[in-house]
């Protein structure tokens, strides 16, 4: 299920400075692409937690 990028920016102004990226989008596991650039793509169940697959470009902001 895709999430767009306006809609993950507009999840983490809702949430204080500093909140982790998983905590954000309510993931266990984030997976970094450099091959995506407009989307999230979450996934229900990947080692038994829900996973993003996240916008490498996301990494310098958010760490990884």
């Amino acid at each position: 299920m895709p999430m767009t990028l306006a809609e993950f920016e507009k999840l983490a102004a809702e949430k204080p400075a500093g909140t982790p990226l998983a905590e954000i989008i309510g993931v266990g596991n984030i997976y970094w692409s450099a091959n995506l650039t407009e989307y999230i793509y979450l996934m229900p169940d990947v080692m038994g937690k829900p996973a993003a697959i996240v916008p490498a470009a996301l990494k310098d902001r958010f760490g990884g």
